[in-house]
């Protein structure tokens, strides 16, 4: 019996304790602060009393007075705060774009040149004007294989062939 006496005594003696305990840990009072005024810019001055509208125009010193005339003076000290308005903003440049570089024209037929004619081989010409110094060019006729046939191109066929002295461009003509 004794043990169910102490069991019964240690468990009252608990139960007082967490209760004396939480009796006295109660939530502590705040401790009283000085209510801070808003934050100043511009010239430095008396704080506004508290209670009274701030005559410095809010914060950021902005009154509102100046929306009507945008090119007023501002207050000395104050920074000019305007309405951000994207129809009055001058719009960027449109980027330009790069010109791409003309292409290569083919002359028509009527502007295509003939070339000359090598006597005593039907399979080569030469070219007129600034292109004479490139000498023979064959304008041997080529199946569908890739082999030359032995004979020449006809009379009036146009041709193309690279420019050896202007890499990327075309020598145009005619087979005489």
């Amino acid at each position: 019996m004794k043990f169910e006496f102490s069991r019964s005594a240690l468990c009252l003696a608990g139960i007082a304790t967490l209760a004396s305990a939480c009796k006295t840990r109660g939530p502590e009072p705040p401790i009283p602060t000085d209510p801070v005024p808003p934050a100043q810019y511009g010239e430095p001055g008396q704080p506004p009393a508290p209670g009274a509208p701030d005559q410095a125009g809010g914060r950021f010193g902005y009154t509102g007075a100046q929306g009507a005339n945008p090119q007023a003076p501002a207050t000395p000290g104050l920074r000019d705060v305007r309405d951000i308005d994207a129809s009055n903003q001058p719009k960027p440049p449109a980027p330009e774009k790069p010109t791409p570089p003309p292409a290569p024209s083919t002359p028509t037929v009527s502007e295509m040149p003939y070339a000359n004619a090598v006597p005593g081989n039907p399979l080569a010409v030469t070219l007129p004007g600034a292109n004479a110094a490139l000498g023979q060019i064959s304008i041997e006729k080529y199946d569908s294989s890739g082999k030359p046939t032995g004979q020449p191109l006809k009379r009036g066929t146009q041709v193309q062939i690279a420019d050896p002295n202007n890499p990327g461009k075309k020598i145009y003509f005619k087979v005489p």
